[in-house]
């Protein structure tokens, strides 16, 4: 879409379709400008066609340039915005319209928001229609260094209880936590897709290891090529020394005495055990020290 100020000289405005996650607020900057050398008013003028599972979730509209700063809209409670504004001789008025996304929403939920904006003699008009579309988001959690897998593991087992203790209630709840990737090579952090991060942010809480989630979204884009298959034995050698990071033995120091690649298991042995004990461990248990000198 070509951006309006192109076509528009009296109003820059680009609203477009997204797909956006629950718990969003999506800012549109806004400027309207009187071209003429007479005070004139303007009008704006929002309305809103749902599509969605809940009629009671509500969907926010904000903007300095509303006299109510903050208005809910739902399917069960859709009235159309009007706002009249005068405006000085070759005067500006601007701001930002934000629309806030429901916390609560399901997959797929939908909204066309249609926005009006013309000057009341009838010279200026702008027309557009946005469709915003609510889809799982990428959202970064925080942990401590070493326990990125037993975050992870955690989080599924405590996301599929806390489904379980919802569908008590409700027969369609469904897992909160989607996917949760924890790629070998980012230390501090995992990444989980949900429809709902305030709810993964609640039960996440009480896992050893957890810190908190990082504010905002990730992009898919942003963490695709921790996506490409790689062996997690690589870079492993014998006779390197490593740390246990997972299971009975989690923090002990030891050494590296085989490899076995189709498994994806390496046998160490425990460098502070009194007597030499071989020790065989999945290869995400483990963190390198220092390799063979």
């Amino acid at each position: 879409m070509e951006n309006v100020k192109s076509e528009y000289e009296w109003i820059t405005f680009d609203p477009r379709d997204r797909d956006v996650g629950c718990g969003f607020s999506l800012e549109m900057p806004l400027t309207i400008r009187n071209i003429q050398s007479t005070k004139r008013k303007f009008n704006i003028r929002i309305s809103a066609v749902f599509n969605q599972k809940d009629d009671l979730i509500e969907w926010f509209i904000e903007s300095p340039l509303l006299k109510t700063k903050s208005v809910a809209l739902s399917p069960k409670d859709n009235h159309p915005l009007e706002e009249d504004m005068d405006i000085e001789p070759r005067g500006v008025r601007q701001g930002i319209l934000t629309i806030v996304t429901p916390k609560g929403g399901y997959m797929g939920d939908q909204v066309t928001i249609s926005i009006s904006i013309g000057s009341e003699d009838g010279i200026n008009s702008f027309n557009r229609s946005i469709v915003l579309k609510l889809v799982p988001t990428i959202v970064a959690i925080k942990t401590t260094v070493g326990n990125e897998y037993a975050v992870a593991r955690d989080l599924e087992r405590k996301s599929e209880r806390d489904k379980e203790e919802r569908s008590a209630i409700n027969r369609e709840a469904s897992n909160e936590v989607l996917a949760i990737m924890s790629p070998f090579e980012v230390k501090g952090y995992i990444f989980a897709e949900t429809m709902h991060p305030d709810r993964v942010s609640f039960i996440s809480k009480g896992i050893r290891g957890y810190k908190g989630m990082v504010d905002g979204a990730i992009d898919l884009e942003e963490i695709a090529h921790y996506l490409k298959p790689k062996s997690v034995v690589s870079g492993l050698e014998l006779g390197a020394f490593v740390e246990l990071i997972d299971g009975p033995f989690k923090g002990e120091k030891a050494k590296i005495m085989s490899i076995d690649t189709p498994k994806e298991e390496v046998t160490v042995q425990l460098v502070e055990s009194m007597v030499p004990i071989p020790v065989t461990v999945r290869a995400e248990a483990i963190r390198m020290l220092e390799k063979k000198q």
